[in-house]
């Protein structure tokens, strides 16, 4: 369902590590609950493959996607939201996220994003670390 033109890229002069610490930090923080933690790096490296830093972060937090979810119950399969953090080089990480407002648009809920919308500042926040 997601769209190339619904994907937002914010690039960080921090590194890698750092970004996905300060991520699970903003998370906890939050009180947003961290579902998930993908490394597919690790994935690939137990596969015998190689490849850059790259994980996708995974939370959320009931009280704001079940509304939507009540709404609009095929968003289902685009929450909890979730955050890629790649490596690009040692001192450039790049976050990935789907814009939350395009997100309600698309669904027809975008009287009910503002919970959602803060997706953006907790990006934002990650990469400014």
């Amino acid at each position: 369902m997601t769209r190339r033109d619904d994907l937002r890229t914010l690039q960080s002069e921090t590194s890698f590590n750092h970004v996905v610490e300060r991520l699970h930090d903003i998370v906890r923080e939050r009180g947003l609950t961290l579902f998930a933690d993908i490394d597919h790096a690790q994935n690939a490296r137990d596969a015998g493959l190689m490849m850059p830093n790259t994980r996708v972060l995974i939370f959320g937090n009931a009280k704001a996607g079940t509304p939507l979810m009540l709404a609009a119950p095929d968003i289902a399969l685009e929450l909890p939201l979730r955050v890629l953090v790649r490596e690009r080089s040692e001192t450039v990480t790049e976050l990935v996220y789907v814009d939350p407002d395009r997100l309600a648009l698309e669904f027809g809920v975008a009287e009910l994003a503002g919970p959602i919308a803060g997706l953006r500042a907790i990006v934002e926040a990650a990469a400014r670390s």
